[in-house]
């Protein structure tokens, strides 16, 4: 895009050169006897949008995260299920044989060989049946009761 005189010139060249510029018009950005023509500015945007390979290697994260967790579901449920059997039965006892309160019976479960999940196992009692419950939110729980004939012994798994 050419560009008005800045200096001297006078108004002759300057309304000349606005009078040529006005005559374009609509095709401004167009080529002119075969010469190249230059792209129009693009306009600020306020807002600078991500890249697309920033979002595809996000998206393609996060299907790779799905996918494992789908792959990995089964087992991570039964390492659960018998992590919440351990600390269910650990905690039965803890509980209603050795008459602790709840919380050191939780202190116990972060020494219990339970691997990763000793941290994240909760137990909660329910006194009216002499049941300790353990487990691991929307993974599985397990619970055990106590019987003064039998001990602590845990509810059957229901698959």
């Amino acid at each position: 895009m050419a560009t008005p005189p800045k200096s001297g010139a006078g108004d002759k060249l300057r309304q000349a050169w606005q009078q040529r510029q006005a005559s374009r018009g609509p095709e401004r950005g167009r080529a002119s006897e075969g010469q190249p023509s230059a792209k129009a500015p693009r306009a600020p945007h306020a807002a600078r949008q991500p890249s697309r390979w920033l979002r595809n290697l996000v998206v393609l994260a996060l299907l790779v995260g799905a996918g494992l967790l789908a792959w990995q579901w089964a087992d991570l449920r039964e390492r659960t299920r018998i992590g919440g059997a351990y600390a269910a039965r650990l905690g039965c006892v803890c509980r209603h044989v050795s008459q602790r309160d709840l919380k050191s019976c939780e202190a116990d479960l972060a020494v219990a060989p339970l691997g990763g999940i000793a941290g994240r196992v909760w137990l909660s009692e329910d006194t009216e049946t002499r049941s300790v419950s353990a487990g691991l939110p929307l993974l599985g729980y397990q619970s055990a009761r106590y019987d003064s004939r039998h001990g602590c012994r845990l509810e059957p798994w229901d698959g």
